[in-house]
């Protein structure tokens, strides 16, 4: 996510950066006229030499404030391109024309070295120097705009994981607030249907839906809780809907790692609950025995859960014919593990399977 740390961050290493190279810039001009004046017997270094070096570097770098502080920010960044060209065009032309001004002085003067004096013979269209300092004009201005185009697009990838992010989050939050409404209307139905044959157990199943209420308004508000929580909620649930069917006629089973094993594990909350729900939902009949397992295992790192219900006629869940729950679930694993994970569904005339994994890697830290 960007702030106002990394904008700060990233234009203090565009700043070095640019400082970088001027220093670079100006220990090579250095060298080189001391590398000049060592044949010539003459001092490497004095006032005439700094007065000189400055005179020479002086427009290089008034080119390219003008350009960096002014015309990048103010023309290039708001997509003023053509404004932006003939201005830049314009600054390079008048910095031109004042170092080829100083050129000329220096000649009338005779003070330039010998080599770069005017030779006899045809003299070409521009002279050498003035050609050289066009190209150092050009340069300047280049790299100048590739370094600030490079942390430009920097800036705009930052920008665009943010929004990424922040729409991210956004529909998780979406999501998560379709899932508890779905549950409650279930347990609700449940617990009606339960009024009118066990008034006494529907009061409990009124009891334990209250803590379950808790657990889905408060710690499942979180974006990741401890995966032994969220066993126990599934437990509570599973044990709340043991008492509205008979045991004879169906079967619920759940198998879960111990404490030790999960230790530590952290999980989105309530992503395992949409399958439970429709396996109660579809996969048991009062006139048919019937029959839930529900697994959980982790091993090498990744977390398995498994779903098997029995399926009555046309009456099961088929893998086209998905509700609220199964779609928010779909679109909730995508946003949080991308490509990560997987969800398989084995779907039969007698049985339904759903298996979903999910990286245990990525599950450890707390997000809170």
């Amino acid at each position: 996510m960007i702030d106002i740390k990394d904008g700060r961050m990233s234009r203090s290493l565009e700043s070095k950066i640019y400082a970088g190279i001027w220093c670079v810039v100006g220990v090579v001009y250095v060298v080189g006229i001391m590398r000049a004046r060592s044949y010539s017997g003459l001092p490497m270094l004095d006032f005439r030499v700094v007065g000189h070096m400055a005179c020479t570097l002086i427009p290089f770098l008034f080119l390219f404030l003008v350009n960096n502080a002014l015309l990048i920010p103010r023309l290039l960044a708001t997509n003023r391109y053509g404004r932006y060209l003939s201005l830049t065009l314009g600054l390079v032309l008048i910095v031109w024309l004042l170092q080829g001004g100083y050129f000329f002085y220096e000649i009338t003067r005779h003070e330039l070295p010998q080599h770069i004096k005017m030779h006899p013979g045809p003299r070409p269209l521009l002279p050498w120097p003035l050609f050289m300092e066009l190209i150092c004009d050009a340069l300047i201005v280049g790299v100048n705009l590739a370094i600030a185009l490079l942390f430009q697009r920097f800036h705009d990838r930052l920008e665009h994981e943010r929004l990424l992010k922040s729409n991210a989050e956004s529909q998780l939050s979406y999501l998560k607030a379709q899932i508890n409404p779905h549950f409650y209307m279930n347990m609700l139905n449940n617990i009606h249907g339960m009024i009118e044959i066990d008034p006494e157990k529907a009061q409990e199943m009124v009891i334990e839906m209250s803590r379950l209420m808790r657990y889905t308004l408060y710690d499942s508000s979180k974006p990741r809780i401890a995966l032994r929580q969220e066993i126990e909620f599934l437990r509570d649930y599973m044990g709340l809907m043991r008492q509205r069917y008979p045991r004879d006629k169906v079967r619920i089973s759940e198998e879960f790692p111990d404490d030790d094993s999960i230790s530590g594990v952290m999980i989105p909350p309530l992503l395992f609950l949409v399958f439970i729900e429709n396996s109660f939902k579809h996969g048991v009949s009062y006139s048919t025995d019937s029959f839930i397992t529900v697994k959980l295992e982790i091993a090498e790192g990744r977390l398995t859960f498994r779903c098997l219900n029995s399926v009555h006629g046309t009456e099961g869940v088929k893998t086209g014919s998905k509700g609220i729950g199964l779609q928010n679930v779909g679109q909730r694993l995508d946003l949080i593990y991308g490509n990560a994970y997987s969800l398989e569904v084995h779907d039969t005339e007698r049985t339904y399977l759903v298996t979903l994994t999910i990286p245990t890697d990525e599950t450890k830290n707390i997000d809170n």
